[in-house]
């Protein structure tokens, strides 16, 4: 802790924000004055500190990121039955192999183009 203390440039030059840094600075003193009894509530204070704050940053990333792609769901191949059903009524064998390979090309179209 003595170190961060005072050396404050390189702890906080690796990416700790201000407000993080602040905080960090508070439980230290508050620790001086207060003294190792209280270690435990300000060590877990501190940390969900800490934690709230790597929440945010990954949130962040998240978001910078974009929305997530969707691939085939299952649900999505319940299209499937209906169309092979009037597919065979209407076309024998040569109208489901013909819907098979339709749905086929559709949902690889679909999952190449979510890559």
């Amino acid at each position: 802790m003595r170190l961060l203390a005072r050396s404050p440039g390189l702890s906080y030059r690796l990416g700790v924000e201000s407000q993080t840094r602040q905080e960090l600075e508070a439980t230290v003193a508050a620790r001086r004055e207060l003294g190792p009894a209280h270690d435990e509530e300000l060590i877990a204070g501190f940390l969900d500190r800490i934690e709230k704050e790597i929440d945010k940053r990954v949130d962040r990333r998240l978001a910078e990121r974009g929305p997530h792609r969707a691939t085939v769901k299952p649900e999505q191949l319940g299209i499937a039955v209906p169309l092979i059903i009037v597919a065979g009524i209407f076309g024998g064998a040569w109208g489901i192999a013909a819907v098979a390979a339709a749905l086929a090309i559709i949902f690889v179209t679909i999952t190449a183009s979510n890559r």
